[in-house]
């Protein structure tokens, strides 16, 4: 088989036996998952299709199987992949031309994920789409980048929350007793665990730098395992930036200089 050698050969493909795929995860409910879907019964054909993109420098699955066995898919999700991607083949899609540049246009801001799938919607009325049935409602009323700020907000209040609840909080003294029992005494962490009973084998694991992760200090807060006391944390946090190593700028001399 020939091997593809231009966008209009992979946008060919993609107008008759492609699709745009979208979805809101359980874990994005404020943006819409967009993925281009390449699909044939021929191996061979879909491997031609893999072997194209990835020579372009884009990110895509391995080769799958659909979900009745009966063909072949390899799918572009990454974000930046689909940008590409479709940009590529717009000038050449004829029957997806309107998915491909309203996708476009929810990356770039113009509409919100419920004015995209409005516009699938309407592929699909017009016979240009083929009808999926959902059971759940999709709902994002946001702009891509909106959307991903929102996320960013709720990973990092669920950090917050799940880091405070599930992580034991370590007393200064005791953090400090530990270490110096484990790292310099050289004890057992079996010991260790019988000698300080309210704190699990995991969180002395963490303390000793064993582990991964951060623990809790009573006080301070987030303290990484590698650090080798607490007073090296509250130093390095009140150190200004400019006196950090690496951060210092030499500066030169203005004006004339005599000799």
């Amino acid at each position: 088989m020939r091997r593809y050698s231009s966008w209009g050969q992979v946008a060919g493909h993609f107008d008759g036996d492609g699709t745009i795929g979208f979805s809101d995860l359980y874990n994005m409910p404020y943006k819409l998952g967009v993925s281009l879907v390449f699909t044939d019964q021929s191996v061979e054909q879909i491997a031609n299709i893999k072997r194209f993109l990835n020579c372009r420098g884009i990110k895509k699955s391995n080769i799958l199987k659909t979900s009745k066995g009966t063909a072949n898919t390899v799918v572009v999700s990454v974000h930046v992949s689909v940008v590409k991607t479709l940009s590529r083949m717009l000038p050449h899609l004829c029957k997806k031309g309107n998915e491909a540049k309203a996708t476009l246009g929810y990356y770039a801001d113009r509409m919100t994920g419920d004015q995209l799938v409005a516009i699938f919607h309407e592929e699909v009325k017009a016979g240009r789409r083929e009808k999926r049935p959902r059971r759940a409602v999709i709902d994002v009323p946001y702009t891509w980048t909106v959307g991903s700020e929102l996320m960013k907000q709720r990973r990092s209040l669920k950090f917050t929350y799940a880091f405070g609840r599930l992580r034991a909080k370590v007393a200064p003294g005791e953090y400090e007793r530990i270490r110096e029992e484990g790292l310099t005494l050289g004890k057992p962490i079996s010991d260790l665990v019988a000698e300080h009973p309210r704190y699990s084998k995991e969180t002395i694991r963490r303390i000793l730098g064993r582990g991964r992760g951060y623990v809790a200090v009573i006080g301070i807060g987030r303290v990484s395992t590698t650090d080798a006391t607490l007073d090296d944390v509250a130093s390095r946090r009140a150190r200004p930036a400019s006196s950090q190593p690496g951060r210092e700028r030499q500066r030169r001399p203005q004006g004339r200089q005599t000799r």
